[in-house]
């Protein structure tokens, strides 16, 4: 399977299947250099894709929204053979770069560029009791009886809990912040840890411990870019617009009493509700200036997740016309809880601050069908795979009342998603 232009018309065939398929064993046994893989189980919903038909791509960072459309627009699909529905066939895959600029730094995500969508070679995907797959015209439906090993690897156990360098950078934030520069700046930092782990095992562990994500993988020759992301940047369904702010954290309790105690704290804290109102604000502002037209606000609560629990307030809305979903991943990212306030300052300050390149971390990062619909969600949680080291990713939003050191436990607890995946939790 290899790369190539994007044709102007692609024929897809498509058959629904008798049986169920293990897809993550599909995708982790498949050789191919390019492959994605994305998972909600409590939707009851995943999905793999194998190979390049045609790849929409660019290298440049600053234009990367605007040319993937263009590319996508010279392409026209046409489908054969079973029935099924619009998500089953003619799917594109990828993600963006959280930076509009190039930036040379720690880890090298040359190989995933600006941003690419993928329209697959094989498409596979599995919707409550139903499962199609779906191959370009010519190419062959791999072995789909195969199975997963459930062999992780080995690791060395990192102290995820000190990091001078990141108390500097909050510090710094912190002084920005104080003298108005910004409203909130999001602060990150990266873990690199030696490993020679199983993509496979990982995404697995990933999805049994976090149903209510979008664990995901995608793979460029011998990277892997992966994780479990609790955050929906935004999702189209026809005319219906569905994302969500989340920002404002604490970590969950064992024990119930406690939990709920930590879950009324943070719902009463000034500092987290003041971070969580600036992304609200910010959401709404976008979709209002893409079109949307926004329903009745819903009540802010709270979003349980295994390790951490957030500030969440669901937000939807209606488009005028149908699809149009690459515009409004344009116009939400980078959201305030990833960036900050006002974005262009926050985003500035981060790519001239940080040690690290973020890459497609904290970015969009997602699927769509050429109609406009579909998800994307925020690359959080989130770690680059080689063959012998991981690179965790982890940050915090920094308002006017935080401290460094209760940051730096933040992200500690962010880092626990990944880590508790591995065995290596403490």
């Amino acid at each position: 399977m290899k790369t190539a232009s994007p044709p102007t018309t692609v024929t897809l065939v498509r058959k629904q299947l008798d049986s169920p398929v293990d897809l993550l064993a599909l995708w982790a046994n498949s050789q191919v250099t390019q492959k994605a893989y994305w998972a909600i189980p409590e939707q009851d919903f995943e999905f793999v894709a194998l190979g390049v038909c045609a790849s929409f791509k660019t290298n440049d960072r600053r234009n990367r929204f605007q040319r993937i459309r263009e590319l996508i627009e010279e392409v026209e699909i046409n489908v054969e053979g079973d029935a099924g529905p619009e998500f089953s066939a003619g799917v594109l895959i990828g993600g963006f770069s959280f930076s509009n600029r190039q930036i040379e730094r720690h880890p090298n995500w040359s190989a995933f560029g600006g941003g690419e969508l993928v329209l697959p070679e094989i498409f596979a995907i599995r919707s409550g009791k139903e499962t199609w797959i779906t191959r370009t015209e010519g190419s062959e439906i791999p072995d789909l009886n195969g199975t997963l090993s459930s062999d992780l690897g080995w690791t060395t156990k990192p102290d995820h809990q000190t990091d001078p360098a990141y108390l500097r950078l909050v510090s710094s934030a912190l002084r920005e912040i104080e003298a108005g520069l910004m409203d909130k700046v999001v602060t990150a930092r990266s873990l690199t840890i030696s490993a020679d782990l199983s993509a496979g095992a990982v995404l697995r562990r990933l999805k049994e411990r976090h149903p209510s994500c979008a664990t995901f993988a995608f793979t460029q020759g011998t990277q892997v870019f992966l994780g479990a992301s609790p955050e929906r940047l935004v999702g189209v369904n026809q005319d219906r617009v569905e994302t969500a702010a989340l920002a404002g954290s604490r970590p969950r309790h064992e024990h119930p009493g406690a939990d709920a105690r930590l879950r009324a704290e943070l719902l009463a804290d000034p500092k987290e509700r003041r971070e969580h109102e600036i992304v609200i604000r910010d959401i709404k502002d976008c979709l209002n200036a893409a079109g949307v037209r926004l329903n009745e606000p819903i009540t802010t609560g709270v979003m349980k997740l295994r390790q951490i629990q957030h500030l969440h307030t669901p937000i939807s809305g209606s488009l005028p016309t149908s699809g149009r979903i690459l515009d409004l991943v344009e116009v939400l990212h980078p959201t305030p809880a990833v960036a900050g306030l006002p974005r262009e300052s926050a985003q500035d300050w981060i790519d001239d601050n940080e040690a690290m390149d973020r890459g497609w971390y904290a970015a969009p990062i997602g699927w769509m069908t050429l109609n406009g619909s579909g998800e994307f969600r925020v690359a959080l949680r989130s770690a680059l795979l080689t063959r012998d080291s991981l690179t965790l990713f982890a940050g915090g939003g920094i308002v006017e009342g935080a401290t460094p050191a209760q940051e730096l436990a933040e992200t500690a607890t962010k880092f626990e998603a990944l880590l508790g995946a591995l065995d290596l939790s403490p």
